[in-house]
């Protein structure tokens, strides 16, 4: 009987005085705030400011595009610059005479034209970019890129990250990009436009829109 009022009295009791019988769990000790910073450029990636924790900013893209981990290739030149937990944005130089045909890309993107003039092509058909332009294209859909103009076109390239997490990995794929790029072009493919044939739709297009256009298809790489 003694037992079964004891437990009686418990379940009758208030909340607030059951409460008072436990100890409160200790705070959690706040994270301190770092300095803002400046990341010194390497080998394979851009100097960048760590302003928060989770905050880096680029303050000028052509001093990125000027870095040591910027890399020539066939198809532009290649540079990172940030990485965000879903996203990577990374840039593109397009060099004047380079013709990338069609092809497609397992992974879709979102591309701003910095500066400059180039061409997107998709489907056979064909657009000028200009500086201020802006375009997505999905997954696995073919386009080309094709640089006709005197002046080097500048890109910026949003996307999915995938399995590019770190400036190390993405150094890595454009190094093999290289590779890849130079035995293809020793294999007949076509990289510039001076290699394509003499009745190229992408000739035609290019005397088009830029009427010295021959001074640029006379540019050797």
């Amino acid at each position: 009987m003694r037992l079964a009022a004891a437990l009686l009295i418990s379940l009758t009791l208030p909340a607030a005085a059951m409460a008072q019988t436990a100890a409160p769990p200790p705070a959690a000790p706040k994270a301190a705030v770092l300095p803002k910073t400046t990341v010194p450029a390497t080998d394979v990636a851009p100097s960048y400011i760590q302003l928060a924790t989770n905050v880096e900013v680029i303050p000028n893209l052509e001093a990125a595009v000027k870095s040591k981990a910027a890399n020539l290739t066939h198809e532009g030149i290649f540079g990172p610059l940030l990485f965000a937990e879903e996203t990577r944005a990374f840039f593109i130089e397009l060099q004047p005479g380079m013709f990338l045909a069609e092809h497609p890309h397992d992974i879709g993107s979102i591309i701003y034209t910095v500066r400059g003039k180039w061409v997107l092509a998709s489907e056979g058909k064909r657009q000028v970019m200009e500086a201020g332009s802006l375009f997505r294209f999905g997954d696995k859909m073919p386009t080309g890129w094709e640089a006709p103009f005197s002046e080097p076109a500048l890109l910026l390239v949003v996307k999915p990250k995938g399995p590019t997490t770190s400036y190390d990995i993405f150094n890595r794929s454009i190094k093999a990009m290289q590779s890849m790029t130079d035995k293809e072009r020793k294999a007949g493919a076509a990289f510039y436009y001076n290699e394509l044939k003499p009745d190229d739709p992408a000739l035609a297009f290019a005397r088009s829109v830029n009427p010295n256009f021959d001074a640029v298809l006379k540019i050797k790489y």
